[in-house]
């Protein structure tokens, strides 16, 4: 044997010597302390291939499924909630204007129905909490054809444009009533070959006494005017048509009046109303004095708060109580809608 040969011979034996001496890996224990023996941990109990090999240290042991991990579990988008609307002041009691505004961008609508066939509607909107335009049809307004006729009959539908300004109650300072500036004006009437026409300017205060009580005190300015044949004639002897106004009068002071209302609420939905009015009158062939006059309204009602944006009113009317004709006066129904929507699309856009 050559040297080179027992070199080599010398380096195995040497390599064996020092792996023999290696301690041996002890088997891995099972459940109940019994050692598991030796498996290919490249296959699974099935055959099928593992990928990557399984742990010897894991083997006959199950894992406990977690439940799936939520996304949305630390959100910090933050949640919208509604916002509570406060209860709506009404700019009317029964029939006449209160000291209060529509909020900004609110929508209102009454529709009234009565036992003398009379139907009316009101519709509004409040602009910026300072004013509120609106368009409705009355049947307040009365016509007769003289002095000594004892028939009354309604103009209707009498329509309508008004325009009120003010300042809500308690926003100056406290205690201060809600005080509005109000004005409406009608479209001319063509009725009975007359042509009509009245306007009204109204100045009124609103004030809460409690939590339960309202009272409402305004002036109002009238006018009117009826334009038609009242039996004169020209020069040639032939009938003509005439103008009269009521701003023509010699005493301004009929143009004027006071009215007012009262709100009593026994219960959280539930209001007892009064309030008393003014109403124009025609005489097509009195004398000029009297072709227009202003004849007291009095009302009397209540109103019941079915929902937020829904409101029944019921009560009687009587359209002239300085001629104490219970007769004429009427049992009317009313149905009042109000809506935040515009007013929720207009803060969207903020």
């Amino acid at each position: 044997m050559s040297k080179r040969q027992r070199v080599i011979v010398t380096t195995v034996l040497l390599a064996a010597a020092t792996a023999s001496a290696q301690p041996a890996q002890p088997a891995p224990i099972g459940p109940g302390g019994v050692p598991i023996p030796p498996t290919d941990n490249t296959v699974a109990t099935d055959g099928a291939p593992v990928d990557p090999p399984l742990d010897p240290n894991q083997m006959g042991q199950t894992e406990t499924p977690q439940p799936p991990a939520d996304p949305y579990a630390h959100s910090t988008e933050p949640t919208r909630k509604a916002v509570p609307r406060p209860q709506i002041s009404m700019p009317e009691v029964l029939t006449t204007q209160t000291g209060w505004l529509l909020p900004a961008a609110v929508l209102y609508s009454r529709t009234s129905v009565d036992t003398g066939g009379g139907v009316t509607s009101d519709n509004r909107v409040g602009l910026g909490d300072v004013a509120e335009f609106g368009i409705a049809t009355i049947d307040s307004v009365r016509e007769k054809d003289s002095a000594d006729d004892a028939t009354v009959e309604r103009i209707q539908p009498y329509v309508l444009a008004s325009f009120r300004l003010g300042v809500q109650e308690g926003r100056l300072f406290d205690e201060q009533p809600g005080v509005t500036l109000g004005f409406r004006k009608s479209f001319e009437r063509n009725h009975n070959d007359y042509k009509t026409q009245i306007a009204e300017l109204t100045l009124i205060a609103s004030k809460h006494l409690g939590k339960n009580t309202a009272v409402h005190v305004g002036g109002a300015f009238w006018d009117a005017s009826v334009y038609g044949q009242f039996g004169e004639t020209d020069a040639d002897g032939k009938p003509k048509k005439t103008e009269v106004n009521f701003h023509d009068g010699e005493n301004f002071k009929n143009q004027v009046r006071a009215f007012g209302g009262l709100e009593v609420t026994p219960l959280p939905n539930s209001q007892i109303l009064v309030d008393l009015g003014w109403a124009p009158e025609f005489c097509y062939h009195c004398v000029d004095a009297d072709k227009i006059k202003l004849r007291p309204t009095l009302s009397w009602g209540v109103r019941y708060r079915v929902a937020e944006f829904m409101n029944l009113e019921a009560g009687v009317r009587v359209p002239d109580i300085a001629s104490a004709n219970l007769l004429d006066a009427q049992i009317f129904g009313q149905m009042t809608f109000t809506s935040w929507a515009l007013r929720r699309a207009v803060d969207s856009l903020k």
